[in-house]
């Protein structure tokens, strides 16, 4: 994709800048970043360009092909800007000299108060809903962030109605400045005609059954995979050995012990033989998991807006997920829900799927999938949009 910075007449431009540095930690992250700069690359008058900090990441390197990198250069300007802040007795603070060294008219999507002008935003409040998860010192951070940005930014951009709903609640004297974006995954193109080779190839390359369910999200632990797990010991112990699939980083900082814990109860149920475990995977052969499994399944407890349900959406893919709100929210054709603290309930579903399913293409729920996305992307981008502009004109009242 071609980067095109013209800012004559009906094509003038709006210079964004992204200065959250992005790493495989949250490939979801990445993945956002990708489908939002893809989104508006589609939309017109005014077009907004979009800029991220270099990456140092290799798997976030893919952001460049769709937005301008910024870079820090240490001329001199800037090393007599960290001097004079050292004989001042000052942290010199990198970010903010950066902010101010660059060209652009905003930042968006911001989890830090230092920018201004400035559009935040607030995944989900899961730290108010599930405190369990989180330490004291986690909770009253977020809850003391959220409300600086509120107060600081233009306006917050929420992923979801209800994660809305949560910011009028919590931080009702900020309401007005609540904006909705519900991000849309966008699959290569070609991802129908390219499929049955690289699904060949990663059946082969990871040595997969042909039959398997598939839980593509990161090892946090309100992802809730416990649930899955326990779901496959009943079923065992019916004499029923299903087979899935997990991909996603192992690692939660909340949970240091979390991935191992879960070992321990696959280890405790003997179910090592019904599990694969694949670690970070290209998003290619995301797609192709998911469109050779029986079903997707998304347990998790909580969720700002689902990517893995937006994904299922996108490729046309049948997803069984966890009754929470914001999965209702985002309603997936024919999506089976469960209650994500019942493993007998999700038995059921699993069992019925694998006795009378079959793994590969949903070709009905694909047509659909296809007739529906690039609208999909389009509004996306265009709301994008306007919540630009409604920042632009705050800053101009």
């Amino acid at each position: 994709m071609e980067l095109k910075d013209t800012s004559n007449g009906l094509n003038k431009t709006i210079k964004v800048g992204f200065l959250s540095e992005q790493n495989s930690g949250w490939m979801g992250g990445i993945n956002y970043y990708k489908n939002l700069f893809i989104a508006i690359s589609k939309i017109e008058h005014p077009k907004i360009i979009p800029y991220i900090l270099a990456p140092k990441d290799e798997n976030a390197k893919i952001l460049l092909n769709y937005a301008h990198p910024i870079e820090l250069k240490k001329d001199i300007k800037y090393l007599l800007t960290k001097i004079a802040a050292a004989l001042k007795g000052k942290k010199f603070n990198k970010n903010e000299y950066l902010y101010k060294n660059i060209d652009i008219d905003l930042v968006s999507n911001t989890q830090s108060t230092e920018y201004s002008p400035a559009i935040a935003w607030i995944p989900d409040f899961q730290h108010i809903h599930l405190p369990e998860m989180f330490s004291e010192e986690e909770i009253n951070y977020r809850s003391a962030n959220f409300r600086k940005l509120a107060e600081k930014s233009l306006l917050v951009i929420l992923s979801s109605e209800d994660a809305l709903n949560d910011f009028k609640k919590f931080i009702p004297e900020f309401a007005h400045k609540g904006r909705v974006l519900n991000f849309v995954a966008i699959p290569d193109k070609n991802i129908y005609k390219l499929t049955d080779e690289i699904t060949q190839k990663t059946i082969k390359k990871f040595d997969l059954s042909e039959k398997y369910f598939y839980v593509p999200n990161q090892f946090w632990i309100h992802k809730n995979h416990k649930v899955v797990l326990e779901a496959i010991s009943i079923l065992k112990a019916e004499g029923i050995n299903i087979n899935v699939v997990f991909t996603g980083n192992t690692s939660d900082y909340r949970h240091a012990n979390y991935f191992n814990d879960l070992m321990e109860f696959v280890k405790e149920k003997e179910i090592e033989n019904n599990i694969k475990l694949l670690g970070l995977v290209d998003l290619s052969e995301v797609f192709c998991l998911m469109r050779n499994c029986i079903s997707i399944i998304n347990p998790s407890l909580f969720e700002g807006w689902s990517s893995t349900v937006e994904e299922s959406k996108s490729l046309g893919k049948n997803i069984i997920l966890s009754n929470i709100n914001v999965h209702k929210e985002q309603n997936p054709p024919r999506g089976v829900y469960f209650n994500p603290y019942n493993a007998n309930e999700l038995a059921d579903i699993l069992k019925d799927k694998w006795l009378n399913g079959k793994s590969g293409p949903d070709f009905d729920l694909e047509e659909l999938a296809q007739s529906q996305l690039e609208k999909r992307i389009i509004e996306f981008g265009k709301t994008y949009r306007q919540i630009v502009l409604d920042g632009l004109n705050v800053v101009k009242s």
